[in-house]
């Protein structure tokens, strides 16, 4: 008799649904993450021609398969990234200026 050898199948590829419903760990602390990564994603050069819903569900991929977690989104992050968007006023700029309550 001979052995039948295990031919190995080809990974199909999973739809983002079906990877979000299999998720193990804590779907919640994926969201802020995925989001992080899409903003980084939407900065590099590459990614400029793609949709909004491409690079979100490319970040959801990522996370949710584990090609991205907290440690190594950290080294990759851009400052602006980082920074989240906030920015101080530059040197000619003023802040603006609070009113005082009256008095009564």
């Amino acid at each position: 008799m001979s052995k039948k050898e295990v031919k190995p199948q080809p990974e199909t590829v999973k739809s983002i649904e079906e990877i979000i419903l299999n998720y193990q760990p804590d779907k919640y602390s994926a969201i802020p993450l995925a989001a992080l990564w899409a903003k980084e994603l939407r900065r590099k050069e590459e990614n400029r021609h793609l949709t909004v819903n491409d690079i979100l569900e490319m970040a959801l991929r990522d996370v949710l398969t584990g090609s991205v977690d907290w440690k190594n989104i950290k080294k990759q992050l851009s400052p602006e990234t980082v920074a989240g968007g906030l920015q101080t006023p530059s040197a000619g700029e003023a802040e603006p200026k609070k009113s005082k309550p009256a008095k009564a």
